[in-house]
């Protein structure tokens, strides 16, 4: 339900990618807990929270570091393709780990 959380998930649609989302308004009760986690992994409990190929990169329009500015951000330093590329998010493969 959140604006910005709409709104990543259509700048990720314009970038080529359908990301796997989780929702955590529907039910409250399931959705509580892992807002919760976000908040101890992250620093951070609002939404959206974008992660990219097990990276946290922020939210949409900001995030809490250089590392982690959001996905606006990324895309205007053109660091977002390279991520997603890197994950394999846009058909190209990701690099063994």
């Amino acid at each position: 339900m959140s604006p910005f959380s709409t709104k990543a998930k259509e700048y990720l649609a314009l970038a080529g990618v359908q990301p796997k989302v989780i929702e955590l308004d529907q039910p409250w009760d399931s959705g509580n807990p892992l807002r919760a986690e976000l908040g101890k992994l992250t620093g951070r409990t609002s939404v959206p929270s974008v992660w990219i190929g097990g990276e946290y990169v922020g939210g949409c329009d900001d995030g809490p570091s250089d590392q982690a500015p959001g996905i606006i951000k990324l895309a205007f330093t053109g660091a977002l393709s390279a991520k997603l590329n890197a994950a394999g998010a846009l058909g190209g493969e990701a690099p063994e780990k």
